[in-house]
């Protein structure tokens, strides 16, 4: 099955138009972080290999403990290990992946040169995704001005479109914050893209997937105030990530799904309001598991259903 799923995906990516058909994947995101975490993730991995019909694996960033070591070593063996899934592997950078190398127990190294080593490791080919099945994705360093960001991928599948964007909640000042500003300004213009290339196929579904969560603390306004003075507060720095986001969605007729990780908790909610402050029905967030409990997420999509997206916890044995 999944050498056909190569091959639809091969045919849309050459300006065939999308074809509705079920599919699933898994997602997954922040973890490994110790060595008891990957003895954990080869788990999950061989459980993922074993469930017939996932065509593909997200990643959703943080791929080591913010304290652990930014090696060289420990990160190759971070690929290596991402290399044991049999599908196509797709990662989006989180922060503990290179902004925090500068870290003294991460080795206090300078972070934009472990992004630019973390590039050069998880994307050797801009055009393809690494895993046991190469399969083609669009890349943003090769379609727009934003030529460093290899890691911001997009393909098409089952009637929707799937975009990887990398973000990441500061947690300091950046080095440089020119870079952190371009960094949201290549975000935005590849959700723009997702999103415009969504309505010229006629996708009934927008999936992007970013590691920061968007959104840690959310409720519904009524119980804001007091109670939850956080809540539907941007995080800093990505204001105006939001308002794109929500501007898209709002003109979109299908579904949205913001995939994210980042604080480690397993939902699936409505978070994101529009401009007059009502919740937009058609933007679900879904938040994957992460370290210590290790545990997968799988997507089912299938554009013939209302919903599109259906979201299934699996739970390794022994994890409850």
């Amino acid at each position: 099955m999944r050498s056909t799923f190569i091959l639809c995906a091969t045919l849309l990516l050459t300006g065939c138009g999308t074809t509705s058909h079920t599919l699933e994947f898994a997602l997954i995101g922040d973890g490994p972080y110790s060595p008891e975490g990957e003895v954990v993730a080869a788990q999950m991995i061989d459980d993922i290999n074993a469930r017939d019909g996932i065509e593909w694996v997200v990643h959703l960033g943080d791929t080591k403990g913010g304290s652990q070591s930014c090696a060289d070593d420990l990160l190759e063996s971070r690929f290596a290990l991402f290399q044991r899934f049999e599908m196509p592997f797709i990662l989006t950078p989180g922060d503990n992946d290179w902004f925090d190398c500068i870290r003294e127990r991460a080795g206090a190294y300078d972070e934009y040169e472990r992004l630019t080593f973390f590039r050069e490791l998880f994307y050797p080919d801009p055009k393809v995704s690494t895993g046991g099945e190469e399969m083609p994705l669009r890349s943003q360093a090769l379609e727009s001005d934003y030529t460093e960001y290899v890691e911001n991928r997009m393909w098409e599948a089952g009637g929707v479109v799937f975009a990887t964007v990398h973000l990441l909640a500061i947690t300091r000042p950046p080095a440089d914050s020119s870079v952190a500003q371009r960094r949201l300004d290549a975000a935005s213009d590849w959700v723009r893209t997702a999103f415009r290339t969504a309505r010229e196929s006629d996708a009934a579904g927008v999936f992007p997937a970013t590691q920061v969560d968007l959104w840690p603390v959310s409720a519904p306004q009524e119980f804001q105030g007091n109670w939850c003075l956080l809540c539907g507060q941007p995080v800093p720095g990505l204001a105006p990530f939001y308002d794109v986001l929500a501007e898209e969605s709002k003109s979109f007729r299908g579904q949205v799904v913001v995939a994210v990780g980042d604080t480690h908790v397993f939902r699936v909610d409505k978070p994101l309001p529009g401009s007059d402050g009502t919740i937009l029905q058609n933007v679900t967030r879904v938040e994957a598991f992460g370290e210590p409990e290790l545990n997968w997420v799988r997507v089912a999509v299938d554009s013939r259903e209302r919903q599109v997206f259906t979201f299934f916890q699996e739970l390794l044995p022994g994890a409850y």
